[in-house]
């Protein structure tokens, strides 16, 4: 018995001393810095293949996204190229102007036989003839010599359309510069509201952008707009920096979007467009003159919007303009509470806020 059991502890003995041998073995210091070693190597390498993985899929993700926007670009100055054929050209603009409202219409109808097939409006410009063959929602057109607007202007019923739909109805976040939707043409309202995006290669209105310049005022203070029907040029007045919304100056809007209001409202709304304006024009403006106001995006606060007011050329009136008399303002400029990152400097914090009637 006593036999066995020293055999039994001998064995024990020799089976503990290979799990010692083991468990040494196992916390060798020098193998388990190496083990460290691979494993930091290992996960470092999962990292870098992470990283990898997910900087290719933000490139494939960006290329994408330039890609389709490149290709946009492409396909809205392809749209444009379209819309240039529509120009009738000068030299039968010119044959044109020599003739009666019945022989020009023969000679249209013969030289562009698809025509016969349009309805067009009595009193309606032959001019723009293919445009509105194109697209019946055209109501003008709007050019400011030297610059990259020089272009048909639609209005659909509802603000909404154009602002994603070039001329020919396809879609592209480019939009399509768009009379509002309340606007009435024939008669003219007295302030046609005409909106286009700001866009970066430079087309639709983003050449209103300098107008922030007075240098550039003077070098472009007129618009030319005509409707189907007019033909008619606006001097510049003022140009604005304001909210497209509430939220840009503590609930209140300045509305500048109408198309109708009363004799006194229409002049209490050029004192208060007196204190935004950025600078002096020299233009001087009339409780009876009709104006124009084009709008488009800016940046200097969350939804601000850049405002370019223009009053039509009177009967009689020289188109030109006196642009020596452009300067500085001597009154502070007036803009919403969004524009001051110190709202205490704001200079008409405690002016009333004044509101269409």
């Amino acid at each position: 018995m006593k036999d066995n059991n020293k055999a039994t502890v001998s064995e024990n003995l020799v089976h503990f001393e290979k799990v010692e041998e083991t468990v040494i073995r196992s916390y060798n210091p020098k193998k388990e810095e190496i083990k460290k070693k691979v494993r930091r190597k290992f996960a470092l390498r999962k990292l870098r293949q992470i990283v990898s993985l997910i900087s290719a899929f933000a490139v494939l993700v960006s290329a994408f996204f330039l890609g389709k926007r490149g290709f946009e670009t492409y396909l809205a100055h392809n749209q444009e190229k379209k819309s240039e054929e529509l120009i009738i050209p000068n030299e039968v603009t010119k044959e044109l102007s020599n003739m009666t409202e019945e022989e020009a219409w023969a000679y249209l109808y013969e030289k562009y036989p698809h025509l016969l097939d349009i309805v067009f409006p009595v009193g309606f410009n032959h001019e723009y003839a293919l445009y509105y063959a194109e697209n019946p929602d055209t109501v003008g057109y709007i050019k400011i010599e030297g610059t990259n607007i020089d272009t048909p202007v639609v209005q659909a019923d509802n603000n909404k359309y154009y602002l994603n739909h070039d001329f020919h109805g396809k879609y592209t976040s480019y939009g399509e510069i768009y009379a509002t939707y309340i606007a009435n043409l024939n008669p003219l309202d007295r302030n046609i509201l005409i909106y286009g995006h700001n866009m970066n290669d430079g087309s639709r209105f983003a050449s209103l952008k300098h107008y922030k310049s007075i240098d550039y005022f003077k070098k472009h203070p007129v618009i030319e707009f005509n409707t189907l029907y007019e033909k008619h040029k606006w001097k510049i007045y003022a140009v604005i920096i304001t909210n497209g919304n509430v939220k840009g100056d503590n609930g209140y809007f300045f509305d500048f979007t109408f198309n109708q209001c009363s004799d006194t409202c229409f002049e209490e709304y050029l004192v208060e467009v007196d204190k935004r304006k950025l600078y002096e024009t020299g233009v001087d403006i009339l409780p009876t003159d009709k104006l124009i106001t084009l709008c488009t995006c800016t940046y200097e606060f969350n939804d601000a919007r850049l405002i370019v007011i223009a009053r039509m050329v009177r009967d009689g009136e020289s188109e030109e303009v006196d642009v020596s008399l452009a300067k500085k303002k001597e009154t502070p400029v007036k803009y919403p509470s969004s524009y001051y990152s110190d709202k205490s400097k704001n200079p008409y914090k405690d002016d009333p806020k004044w509101y269409l009637y």
